[in-house]
């Protein structure tokens, strides 16, 4: 195999993951409507993988720093995934579907974290620009929506449907394939040992209080989103849009978050994790706000952008969040536990937002703009903690 780049084979796992997700989040609750479901079972089938990975995005980051091979635990979660999509797109009722949901959990969702800690470690050894590699993650997303609105809009019958979940899975053998081409991480070395008075101060398993706020900060912020994964596609096709202009709308978004993440290193240099976190917090409560007012296509078009900062900035900030606090040697598995937290609020406001959906429509996006408040005021706690508290050994700044 010829020696390739790691910045390379990087975005490339990047693109093939967000490929699928590109497609899954505007798509797979349009597909669920086609097979039956109702809005509050839209909302079980996604909640379903997002209570499930709650134990195994932390299983799997462990995983992955304990076995030392960050190569073949992609390969194999991303296999497993394109596996699990297969039986869904041939199961035949609901409940093979919600079975095979929960499954695929145990391979997709682990992957994002098990290869943000290799991004960010590869980083350090100076190798890779970690925003620029993660924007490929973005481009592949905005190619996600744009192939899924394509062909949804260019196919007929149940073929045009089914494509969806096909595309998730070329997505996944793709992400595999790229994969292979990663070089298995080199324990970076650990740090000498702090005199007592300068060790951070740790809590729950080790980990600094700085850290556990703001993991719950972006937990919050994230978890924003869930209305907006479930139901804005719906929203949007009854409201006369076409399956092109969707894609288009949640392409837009990442379109903006791109950018960012092109200027990732710098923005994070100079504003920091907890800052990054707080516009997040902001930028929600203005989009989802707005959005309660059933805002036409003109302002949607104007809206869109803000998920570089409501997703964007939130993901960077946690990302460098955990890069700055996480113990040495456990950078994996603390980024799961990070995704966890994010898992464990999105699952809930997921589950919720089904039946808020049914009975009020839109003006569920008024809970979304109070939790992107209640993460802006822990990242603001955040910062009061981080303020007298050194950066770990492991910092990533």
């Amino acid at each position: 195999m010829p020696v390739i780049a790691p910045r390379h084979a990087i975005a490339a796992v990047y693109a093939g993951l967000f490929f699928g997700i590109g497609v899954f989040v505007p798509f797979f609750p349009v597909w669920l409507q086609h097979r039956g479901f109702d809005a509050a079972m839209i909302a079980l089938a996604l909640a379903i993988p997002q209570v499930v990975r709650l134990v195994t995005m932390p299983l799997g980051g462990l995983l992955a720093d304990h076995s030392g091979r960050p190569r073949a635990t992609l390969i194999g979660y991303s296999l497993g995934t394109a596996l699990c999509f297969v039986f869904i797109a041939l199961a035949p009722g609901a409940t093979f579907i919600l079975v095979a949901l929960g499954v695929v959990a145990a391979f997709w969702q682990p992957s994002l974290p098990v290869l943000d800690a290799y991004a960010v470690a590869r980083r350090r050894e100076g190798l890779v620009d970690y925003g620029r590699v993660r924007l490929w993650g973005s481009m592949a997303f905005i190619g996600g929506n744009l192939v899924a609105g394509g062909l949804l809009a260019g196919l007929a019958g149940p073929v045009s449907h089914d494509a969806v979940i096909w595309l998730i899975v070329a997505g996944s053998v793709a992400a595999a394939l790229a994969a292979s081409a990663l070089r298995e991480a080199s324990p970076l070395p650990r740090p000498a040992k702090a005199p007592a008075d300068r060790r951070p101060r740790r809590a729950f398993g080790g980990l600094a209080p700085v850290l556990l706020v703001g993991m719950v900060a972006a937990a919050l912020v994230q978890s924003s989103h869930a209305a907006l994964y479930a139901f804005a596609s719906i929203e949007w096709h009854s409201k006369g849009l076409s399956d092109g202009t969707i894609g288009l709308l949640w392409s837009l978004g990442v379109l903006a978050e791109v950018v960012l993440f092109h200027f990732g290193t710098r923005v994070t240099h100079h504003l920091g994790p907890e800052r990054l976190l707080l516009l997040g917090g902001l930028a929600g409560l203005l989009r989802f706000a707005a959005m309660a007012l059933d805002p036409p296509l003109l302002l949607l078009l104007l809206l869109q952008p803000l998920h570089a900062l409501t997703f964007g900035c939130t993901y960077l900030g946690t990302v460098e969040l955990v890069a700055r606090h996480a113990p040495p040697g456990r950078g994996a598995s603390v980024q799961g536990i990070a995704a966890c937290a994010t898992a464990i609020a999105m699952a809930g406001a997921t589950l919720v937002s089904g039946p808020l959906w049914q009975s009020f429509g839109a003006q569920t996006f008024l809970v979304s703009a109070g939790l992107a408040t209640a993460g802006a005021l822990l990242a603001l706690a955040c910062a009061s903690m981080r303020a007298d508290q050194p950066h770990s050994a492991g910092s990533g700044g």
